[in-house]
């Protein structure tokens, strides 16, 4: 007789699965609640107790860790003495498992987890089923996780469980327990070791394998740290690439320091425009308006649903990605005429990252990411600076933070109008802002990611028409920068934060 065992916490997606295993000829072994569940379900069940003759004990601390259960998997199907003494014990082969934890990364994230709860949620049984499962993964299939069903179900239907699907599928229990013992231990250790909150063991979990990474010869893949969902949505065009994911997280980050209507497009990781409106069309079309060179071939990312109107607009640029909170019936529809164009939607609560993490020949640099901005100024020359004024230079150094360094944005009525991006001197990027903006400059307020060591950028912003300046200040000559600035009528502010981003 073959046996399935079934013991599982996340019950999404096993009628179908208990469904197609048990049309197959599988008896189903299982306990406690996935019993129960199973049976309303009208499966027939045999009870882990039943079979091994041995009670739950301990409240049910103690269920499958019985010899019956454990031969029954180890146990080596082309070795004659196993099935002997597996004979011996009255004891059957068990060839598939279905096994999920008790989800203690979920229990300790509850403002009200104690010690006592925590532990309760530690999971032993179901960490030696995947374990003792995955050890013999030549004579028994083990699934760990939901997202793993419906390939298996394709298989069990062709009869097709080749040595490196079921290989496969034991890499995956071996990296849940390895992940799921070391979220333990770092709970108990107190989680970090050190005032960043760095855990002493990060553990990463595949979320999806890519073509390859920035350039075809380097390889890739996207992985998360712990057991994030997954918070955007694909619902069109070629699978994401690793510069897509680079851009729309760009994108969304750019977003996310907006409430209004606002559209950004993004080029290479920086922002080439963005845009406050009253409709999605008219945040696009003026975010287009910045630089729509640089927009062709890039992302666009809108925080509201996108209607027609905008679909139409956008639909006329070449573009990799879309994204937006959601898509009307009337935009799918444009854009399904652009079967290669990205149609990707995100989450309403999308979670923002913990640490920002790169990688060096010395060792992993680990640093929280940048997700304040200045709300306190200091008027730092004598040209006024008006409520109005303060806001469009808070719009521009929202942008400007997002932007490689040395950073400068120039923004006109919440757009930006001129970007300056990851030049090796602040006057160079100034230039590049200014020339980018042409007349448009022109009464413009101006941002800049850190202070002006000198006075010519706030000379050569003068010489474009740029009202207003926006920088951190602390430079050893910030007298000479004020002073050159009320010399030229600029009204200068300091923020008091810089935004390096390199």
């Amino acid at each position: 007789m073959s046996y399935v065992l079934i013991s599982v916490h996340d019950k999404t997606g096993l009628e179908p699965l208990a469904r197609a295993i048990t049309q197959t000829g599988y008896k189903i072994l299982s306990t406690g609640g996935t019993a129960d569940h199973l049976r309303k379900l009208g499966f027939q069940i045999t009870e882990v107790a039943s079979y091994t003759g041995s009670p739950e004990v301990l409240g049910g601390r103690v269920k499958t860790l019985h010899p019956k259960i454990h031969a029954g998997i180890l146990c080596r199907r082309d070795n004659p003495k196993d099935m002997e003494e597996l004979g011996k014990m009255t004891a059957e082969s068990i060839d598939i498992v279905i096994c999920n934890l008790y989800p203690f990364e979920k229990t300790i994230a509850s403002q009200d987890c104690t010690l006592e709860k925590a532990i309760e949620e530690i999971d032993i049984g179901g960490v030696t089923l995947l374990r003792a499962s995955a050890k013999n993964f030549q004579h028994v299939t083990i699934l760990s996780d939901p997202s793993q069903y419906n390939e298996f179900i394709e298989r069990l239907s062709l009869g097709k469980f080749d040595i490196e699907y079921k290989k496969s599928l034991a890499i995956k229990a071996f990296r849940t327990t390895n992940a799921y013992d070391g979220t333990i231990s770092a709970y108990l250790e107190g989680s970090t070791k050190d005032q960043l909150g760095v855990p002493e063991t990060i553990h990463t979990m595949q979320v999806m394998p890519l073509r390859y990474g920035e350039n075809p010869h380097q390889q890739a893949g996207l992985y998360s740290v712990g057991n994030n969902e997954w918070p955007i949505t694909s619902l069109q065009g070629k699978e994401l690439s690793y510069n897509n994911i680079l851009d729309i997280d760009a994108a969304l980050s750019t977003l996310l320091e907006f409430d209004p209507t606002c559209a950004v497009i993004v080029k290479h990781l920086t922002p080439c425009g963005v845009a406050i409106g009253t409709s999605m069309k008219e945040a696009y079309l003026r975010a287009l308006e910045c630089d729509p060179v640089s927009a062709y071939g890039g992302i666009v990312a809108i925080n509201d649903t996108i209607d027609e109107e905008a679909a139409i607009e956008v639909g006329k640029l070449f573009v990799e990605v879309i994204i937006a909170k959601d898509f009307s019936k009337e935009a799918l529809s444009i854009f399904a005429k652009k079967k290669n164009t990205r149609l990707v939607t995100y989450n309403k609560d999308l979670p923002r990252a913990k640490f920002a993490i790169r990688s060096t020949m010395f060792g992993t640099l680990f640093q929280q990411p940048d997700l304040s901005l200045a709300d306190s100024f200091k008027i730092a020359g004598e040209t006024p600076v008006s409520e109005h004024d303060l806001e469009q230079l808070t719009f521009a150094m929202a942008v400007a933070k997002h932007v490689k360094s040395n950073a400068i944005v120039l923004a006109k009525d919440f757009a930006t109008v001129g970007v300056g991006a990851g030049q090796p001197n602040r006057v160079g990027s100034v230039k590049i802002a200014s020339s980018q903006a042409g007349e448009k400059a022109k009464g413009s307020y101006l941002a800049s990611d850190a202070y002006f060591p000198f006075a010519d950028s706030i000379e050569h912003a003068a010489s474009f028409g740029v009202k207003a300046i926006i920088e951190p200040g602390g430079s050893i000559r910030d007298d000479e920068v004020i002073a050159a600035a009320n010399k030229l009528g600029i009204g200068l502010v300091f923020s008091g934060q810089r935004h390096f981003n390199h």
